[in-house]
């Protein structure tokens, strides 16, 4: 289905560059000067602008096809990706100083617009055909009993294009029997059992007062197996607004557990972690040169600090850093909160006034054990305190930046950037990641937090 959303989508993009020539060679001269490029230019210029039409996309999430995508929130991120894609476009062609015509880019930008709605119109009606098939329905279980579970139900057999097998209820407490002519299977806590007994594909989360560990304990439980679990969102949710919501038979729906991060995505994200880290290395030479020196006049001791620390899949890893503390210094102490903290030499608070201590690390991004960007590397003891869920964060390779640094940073205790985490984990992008490099810069050249 993305490779058919791709390929639409580029013959979209050629279509709308080929309607907005031909209106603007077409314009009265009454109306605007004619046109004087030649075809040429324009197709020249095809494939840059083709690129940034599928980066603007991209951007917007239009390649993640899920069985209830809403139709209205489709056409809103079509919109936008177009406006986007736009955008872009007048970027580049004023750092090409090509003198492209303004109003060939607003007439691409109209064009765009009409055909790429009715192209993905088209395509969610082919999805809905698609669904309908035996072989694409999902088995699906409804946690909760109560009146929410059975609006979720209802909606459901309304909606026959879904594509779902209701196979029954599992209950958050204790009941049993049938509810609305469908058989409850068992409790919430047996949900595991249920869910390899009945090959089950999808889990509705559909109870508004199901305690939160409760719930992410149990989807933990479940992520050896290929199941995907939505939350039906309640009250709270829809308050709060702060979570991506897409949308099941009108009932706004919350996607639980992480983003899938398809295969070319996780090798482009591993060469832009060695190819950052290589010129990281390079650019900021002269610290390794220096560093090492005073940090060996001021301790007597290695420049480079060792600290174990748990990496992708809860597997530890020796983390890298320039030693800014004299060696007899507890490893595993609290990290300092000002910089009046007598435990740090003169040379390690001009280090970690500008997160310089932190260079070593790169090391380890180009051994493979962290990444440039993603969650913070946790240290064992607090791991060994995990609940099963909070495990969920270590699915993901551990970063030398992330949303931790340029959100809060050290003014915030290292165990409650776990929020920051997840936020990265069930939302992480190539576009995110590049949005959090770019944000790290200032962070780290004002010292913001840094101690």
């Amino acid at each position: 289905m993305v490779a058919a959303l791709l390929a639409c989508d580029v013959l979209v993009c050629l279509a709308a560059m080929a309607v907005a020539y031909i209106v603007r060679l077409h314009v009265p001269a009454s109306v605007l000067m004619p046109l004087r490029h030649p075809a040429e230019l324009y197709v020249h210029a095809a494939p840059v602008v083709v690129a940034l039409w599928l980066l603007a996309f991209f951007a917007r999430d239009l390649y993640e096809v899920g069985r209830f995508t809403s139709p209205f929130a489709e056409v809103v991120a079509t919109l936008s990706a177009v406006s986007i894609a736009a955008i872009l476009v007048a970027a580049a062609s004023f750092l090409s100083r090509t003198d492209y015509s303004r109003a060939m880019l607003v007439l691409f930008w109209l064009s765009g617009i009409i055909l790429a709605s009715a192209e993905r119109a088209m395509l969610a009606r082919y999805r809905q055909q698609v669904l309908r098939r035996p072989e694409s329905e999902s088995r699906t279980i409804i946690v909760g009993c109560g009146e929410l579970g059975q609006v979720v139900a209802e909606r459901i057999r309304r909606y026959e294009s879904l594509g779902y097998a209701l196979l029954g209820f599992a209950s958050a407490d204790d009941e049993s029997g049938t509810v609305d002519g469908l058989p409850v299977l068992g409790r919430l806590s047996e949900l595991p059992a249920l869910v390899e007994q009945h090959n089950v594909d999808e889990v509705l989360m559909a109870d508004p007062d199901i305690d939160v560990d409760r719930l992410m304990a149990v989807v933990a439980e479940c992520r050896e197996h290929p199941v995907e679990f939505h939350l039906v969102a309640g009250p709270l949710q829809l308050l709060t607004g702060s979570m991506e919501v897409s949308g099941l038979a009108d009932l706004p729906v919350v996607p639980l557990g992480r983003r899938h991060f398809a295969g070319w995505q996780e090798a482009i994200k591993r060469a832009a972690d060695v190819l950052g880290a290589v010129i990281l290395m390079v650019l900021t030479l002269p610290v390794w040169i220096v560093a090492p020196i005073l940090i060996r006049r001021e301790t007597g001791a290695s420049a480079i600090f060792r600290q174990e620390r748990v990496g992708l899949d809860g597997k530890p890893f020796t983390m890298l850093k320039f030693r800014t503390m004299p060696p007899e210094a507890d490893p595993y102490a609290p990290a300092p909160t000002g910089e009046d903290d007598e435990r740090i030499t003169p040379s390690g608070r001009w280090l970690r006034r500008y997160s310089l201590d932190e260079l070593p690390q790169l090391i380890n991004v180009l051994r493979g054990d962290m990444s440039l960007v993603g969650p913070r590397p946790e240290m064992p003891f607090i791991v060994e305190r995990y609940q099963p869920w909070q495990r969920l964060r270590l699915q993901v390779r551990p970063g030398l930046t992330g949303l931790w640094q340029i959100l809060g940073r050290k003014d915030l205790p290292l165990v409650e950037n776990i929020e920051y985490d997840f936020y990265y984990i069930n939302d992480r992008s190539l576009l995110l990641d590049l949005v959090i490099l770019l944000r790290t810069i200032p962070v780290v050249l004002f010292g913001k937090g840094a101690y």
